[in-house]
């Protein structure tokens, strides 16, 4: 395998951001390589592409191991970006590999999802039982143009499933699993207690908010328990932030709290709308994120956001639902 540049920074002692291309916005992706003392553990794996796996052999290469170095391959969650490589990396390092449990039936739904010529029966009822027109944008239009089968490899034959509190011993490193389920049911960030370093996938980005959906087959409350999550995470003392997306940064507390704040202030939008009419989750979208041209898949992304707002403010009691003409509307007073 050619190796080209890659970039490579010591965040911490021993700690090392590497940024691999992505074929969609953000168009980088970090992944961390961390020094164990003997032993290497690598957090999340980019995609199956030559151009990210040349550039994550490049990165090794210049911290002078090889693949064969990885004693461990720890995958926040189970987004192309972040294990999109893992059974090629499994089998050119024979490194464990470890994920959460929920991550590993979302790795086999998002498999047949990607192979598939369109969204199931079920999944179809959904839709338009929350207002999305399937008809009106095509089937193929409903998968995102990234999701290549190609790039989407992830090993279906992890060595460990992760869960809460677990701690996972890589050489002289102890990384202590914290569950922060919302962007995905199954979500795990990384904390190193004696550095105070959090490597946080997707859960704590310090620029873009993480998308909350949702979807057919998804839990009760994905928005509840991302905001839970975010809660959860200010329980530990953290002097670096390591994200998935965008630069280190220091206080997660405050990058919690603005993000749960961003939430309110979206229901509180949504809220709003419903108070005049009762609306189902694409017309609030609609309202909501504009109503302009975007790839169908942006506009699928945003009604299933919304309706996972929609439920939540109905399970916290501030909204209603019911249902009209095959529809669920919402409306609050």
């Amino acid at each position: 395998m050619a190796t080209i540049g890659a970039k490579v920074s010591e965040i911490a002692r021993g700690i090392h951001q590497i940024f691999l291309p992505l074929p969609m916005r953000p168009s980088i992706v970090n992944v961390y390589l961390v020094d164990c003392s003997g032993d290497w553990a690598l957090i999340d794996t980019g995609t199956n592409g030559q151009e990210s796996l040349s550039a994550l052999e490049g990165a090794l290469g210049q911290l002078g191991i090889t693949f064969d170095r990885l004693g461990a391959i720890i995958m926040t969650h189970h987004h192309i970006d972040h294990c999109g490589a893992s059974a090629e990396l499994q089998r050119l390092s024979g490194a464990r590999l470890y994920i959460h449990a929920l991550e590993l039936d979302r790795i086999t739904r998002t498999i047949a999802f990607a192979g598939s010529a369109g969204p199931t029966a079920q999944a179809r009822e959904f839709f338009l039982r929350h207002g999305f027109p399937v008809d009106r944008y095509g089937a193929q239009a409903l998968r995102p143009t990234w999701l290549d089968p190609r790039l989407y490899q992830p090993s279906v034959r992890p060595d460990h499933l992760m869960a809460d509190g677990d701690i996972i011993p890589v050489g002289k490193r102890r990384f202590e699993v914290i569950w922060t389920p919302g962007h995905a049911p199954g979500h795990c960030v990384l904390y190193l207690s004696e550095e105070k370093v959090m490597i946080v996938g997707d859960h704590l980005l310090p620029k873009i908010t993480p998308h909350v959906g949702l979807y057919p087959g998804s839990v009760a409350n994905p928005l509840g328990d991302f905001i839970a999550s975010l809660e959860k995470v200010q329980q530990f003392d953290v002097a670096l932030v390591a994200p998935a997306h965008g630069g280190v940064f220091h206080d997660h507390r405050h990058r919690a709290r603005q993000l749960i704040e961003h939430h309110r202030y979206r229901e509180a939008e949504m809220l709003d709308l419903i108070r005049k009419r009762p609306m189902n989750a694409y017309e609030v979208a609609q309202q909501i994120f504009g109503s302009q041209e975007r790839p169908t898949f942006h506009i699928l992304a945003a009604t299933f956001e919304t309706l996972a707002h929609l439920e939540y403010a109905r399970l916290e009691g501030r909204a209603r639902a019911y249902e009209r003409a095959g529809q669920v509307v919402y409306q609050c007073s």
